[in-house]
């Protein structure tokens, strides 16, 4: 029974330690580089179901992530799911949203001051940037002690249009700041 124990607890410590060492690898800018003001203000986001949020939020607490994300044009980030709510506002260029549908694989573009919401929680879909890219600014709403705010996934079969490498039309692989959404 005491070893158990002894196995339970380490186990837990090892857990931790492991989460704590990710979270400490998650780039942050300083923010002091950052100049005051909004980065994006007035954004027309649709589709928010509050219900997705309130699932990520436990006893009134949540994990928060904003990023900036830049994609080249044309390039798409890899097919994912989140562990909770996404807010998205584009602010340049256009992105198109992919997402799984049923028996269809339903899309739509957004420039600035658009934006969409993700409903996450399993909910697979990836985004496409236009012939201009695309700066975006996603606001992850995850559980707390969420291990990353992205889980990548196969395209969904309806998004695959017969394509043999299984990432859905326009995949490109070019390089970005920062491959989420």
């Amino acid at each position: 029974m005491k070893r158990k124990r002894v196995f339970a607890i380490a186990g837990v410590v090892t857990v931790c330690g492991a989460g704590a060492a990710y979270a400490a690898h998650v780039t942050e800018v300083d923010p002091a580089s950052v100049p005051i003001g909004s980065l994006v203000a007035h954004n027309e986001v649709e589709g928010i179901r509050l219900s997705s949020v309130a699932r990520a939020v436990d006893r009134g607490r949540a994990d928060v992530f904003v990023q900036r994300v830049r994609l080249s044009p044309g390039q798409a980030t890899p097919w994912h799911t989140h562990p909770g709510a996404v807010f998205v506002q584009v602010v340049r260029g256009s992105l198109t949203y992919q997402a799984e549908g049923h028996r269809d694989c339903p899309e739509r573009t957004y420039g600035p001051g658009e934006g969409f919401f993700d409903r996450g929680f399993g909910h697979v879909h990836r985004a496409v940037a236009g012939p201009d890219g695309a700066d975006f600014y996603p606001v992850f709403v995850l559980r707390p002690g969420s291990p990353s705010e992205i889980i990548q996934t196969p395209a969904p079969e309806e998004c695959t249009d017969d394509d043999e490498s299984g990432e859905g039309p326009d995949h490109d692989d070019g390089d970005d700041d920062r491959k989420s959404m």
